[in-house]
């Protein structure tokens, strides 16, 4: 049988597909659902770390030039990655606060809002309650990206970080596996609020 040149790639074994452009007003906080498709239980002891590198930009880049560099010495962000708060099974008596995941005739439910929410009306029925997965994590940008950057953002121009989310497996009798799901970039635009105190 003749085999394929090694320099030939026919099959990509691990593929994905793309990268991400996370995109901010500076001064925004936000926080970002993420599935993670290869596991089913993220609060299964998984290891989740993302962060953000400060890209090299440069004074008054062009707007359609990305940087392509790490900026020597810059400022390098972990964020804080949030992890579903699985409660147990759904009892009508208990009182739930918002974001609490509840399981109920085999599924997952997470409350939309409220502080000390109590109802009788089951989950699958109960407009405040949402279908959820347990494969869903919440990655936590703060107010303070690129506030201490080289470059600011101009009116028109933005500034760019690198981004990276690494998941890591809790044991393995044979090989702790690492994946690096999400990778892209963040861009910082313009903020007339963050100038005026």
């Amino acid at each position: 049988m003749a085999r394929s040149h090694i320099i030939v790639t026919t099959n990509d074994l691990i593929s994905d597909s793309g990268s991400v452009l996370w995109s901010f007003v500076k001064g925004e906080q936000l926080e970002f659902p993420v599935v993670i498709n290869f596991i089913t239980d993220a609060t299964a002891g998984y290891i989740f770390e993302a962060v953000i590198v400060e890209a090299k930009n440069v004074a008054n880049q062009e707007y359609s030039d990305k940087p392509v560099d790490v900026e020597p010495g810059g400022d390098e962000t972990t964020l804080t990655v949030r992890l579903p708060s699985v409660i147990g099974t759904w009892s009508a008596p208990t009182a739930y606060n918002a974001e609490d995941v509840v399981l109920y005739s085999l599924l997952y439910y997470k409350l939309l809002s409220g502080a000390g929410y109590i109802s009788a009306v089951t989950p699958d029925l109960d407009a405040n309650w949402e279908l959820t997965t347990l494969n869903k994590v919440y990655i936590q940008f703060p107010s303070t990206i690129a506030a201490t950057w080289t470059q600011s953002p101009n009116v028109d121009v933005p500034v760019y970080g690198f981004f990276e989310l690494r998941v890591t497996e809790p044991t393995n009798p044979i090989f702790v596996q690492t994946w690096k799901p999400v990778r892209g970039l963040v861009e910082v635009l313009f903020s007339p609020t963050d100038l005026v105190p």
